[in-house]
This record gives C-alpha cells, structure tokens and sequence, in this order.
C-alpha cells in the first residue's frame, strides 16, 4: 500500500478515498508464469493510459514497477495474479477535488487459479446481454457494475460469461474477456477502440495467429455472425484462451472447442514458455 509491505490484514484505506466514494480510480491485473510478470510492460502502458484518460498524475511509474515486481517475490507465488489500483486520493467528499491530490496506490498479489482443466478441455456456456455501460470502456476503471451485474446474470444462469449486444446488434466483449469468432478459417475480434477494452491476451493471441500464417482481422462483430460462427473463444489474462461452446443455451457448431481455438491456446502457452512479451 503506497510503497509499503504488509500483510493484506493491516492494508487500510481511508474512508474518504475517491476510489471509495466514488469508483475514482483504475485498475490493471497482471499474471506470473514462473514469478516472471508476464507482458508486464504491455500492462504498464495500458495503466498508464488509463491514468492520463481520467487525468490521475503523480505516479511514478518505475516506482511502480518495482514494487509489482518485490510483491511478486514476496509472495512466493510460482503462479499469481497481481492486482494494482489506484485512485486519485483522500478528501473532503466533492464531486469535484478541492486542488491536486496524491493518489492512492494498492498493490495485492494472489495465487492464480486460471480456468479449470474441465473448462479449457469442454468449453463454456455464455449469455448475451444488453449492453448498458458507459461509452469509454476502454479505459480500465473500477466502475464494474454493469459488469458484475451482467456476469451474476450469467451464473445464474448457469453460465460462465456474459456477452454485452448493443442495440444496433454489434458484439464487443464480454464482461471480462475480450471476444473472437471463427468463421471460414478467418480469426476476427472487434477492433479497439472506446467500446472495449484493450486486452493484452486479446493482442498477444493475434500476434500468435498471423505469426503462424493464420487469417486473423479486427473487424466489428454482429450478433448473427457470433451466432452463425464455426468457433468462439475468449481471452483473459488469467483464463488465456477459453472455447465458447453454447450461447443462451444454443450450442456453437458443434458444441465443442474447435480445433482452431486449441490450436491458438497452444501456440499461446508456447510463447509463455519462451518468456516472449514483447
């Protein structure tokens, strides 16, 4: 907490924090493989830029660095998820802060679980929900309601993500994977831009499909082309890559992971094996 180590029992954070009051704040999560941060450059720049897109300064973002990297080796965690948020800081509770304030800085690390070996074997179910969040989702704020509310929505349902559909029937992520189709052998997801979030996984599984020769675009998806699709899958830092196999309870295809998106998931675990991140 704000460069100081302890254990998350004695963390604490006062009651007149923004990130409190108001969900002023960003986050970034990030995955070791072997202690080694994963991609940790690629998350740096994106908090970076969510940081400049809500104007929080004063992070030193070397100091951060540092310290993401000292909490990984203090966990002892071969495999851990690291989570930073921060916020624009304490004060007298104002729509609006009264002056520059120092932001608050939390870093928490946590052993990975990742997705079950059922589910990267099988495949998961996902809903398609109305999309009702606000219009600059690419930058990485802590202002998840619409979020958690869509995915309590798919559990329970019995499924494992929700899909958000916007009016007109675009497809842009779901609520916290980014979202590809296959179709004729051609890998799409829908280009960046102020609708989604810029997935790191999402970038690095693009890079591993043209690598290998493999058709990949960042085109808009429609509601009909992600149901009429050969495959989906998901991406996420801690999940990786995970086949989609039903949607509202309609089967994909097949319903079974495809051989595409194993294919990708294994080139993808291939490159984490060669520690190649950048």
């Amino acid at each position: 907490m704000n460069g100081q180590f302890m254990p998350l029992a004695e963390a604490c954070i006062s009651v007149n924090d923004r990130g409190f009051l108001f969900g002023d704040s960003v986050y970034e999560v990030a995955r070791t493989y072997g202690r080694r941060v994963w991609a940790l450059e690629r998350h740096l720049e994106r908090l970076r830029r969510s940081l400049e897109g809500i104007q929080i300064e004063g992070v030193d973002i070397d100091a951060l660095r540092a310290n993401m990297l000292e909490a990984c080796q203090l966990s002892g965690f071969d495999s851990a998820v690291i989570y930073v948020q921060i916020t624009r800081g304490a004060g007298p509770r104002s729509h609006v802060p009264d002056g520059p304030m120092k932001p608050t800085i939390l870093i928490t690390v946590r052993r990975c679980k990742g997705a079950r070996e059922e589910q990267v074997r099988n495949g998961v179910e996902v809903i398609l929900v109305d999309e009702t969040r606000w219009a600059r989702r690419d930058i990485k704020t802590t202002n998840l309601l619409p979020n958690i509310l869509a995915l309590h929505q798919a559990h329970e349902r019995g499924a494992h993500e929700a899909v958000f559909v916007t009016d007109e029937g675009w497809v842009h992520e779901a609520s916290h994977s980014n979202l590809f189709v296959v179709s004729g052998g051609v890998v799409r997801t829908p280009p960046k831009g102020p609708a989604l979030l810029p997935g790191i996984t999402r970038d690095l599984v693009l890079e591993c499909a043209r690598r290998a020769g493999i058709p990949a675009e960042e085109l808009p998806v429609s509601r009909e082309a992600l149901l009429g699709a050969d495959e989906v899958f998901l991406t996420g830092t801690s999940s990786e890559v995970l086949g989609v196999v039903r949607i509202d309870g309609q089967p994909v295809a097949s319903g079974a992971v495809g051989p595409m998106t194993r294919r990708l998931h294994a080139l993808y675990q291939a490159r984490v094996a060669a520690g190649d991140d950048a």
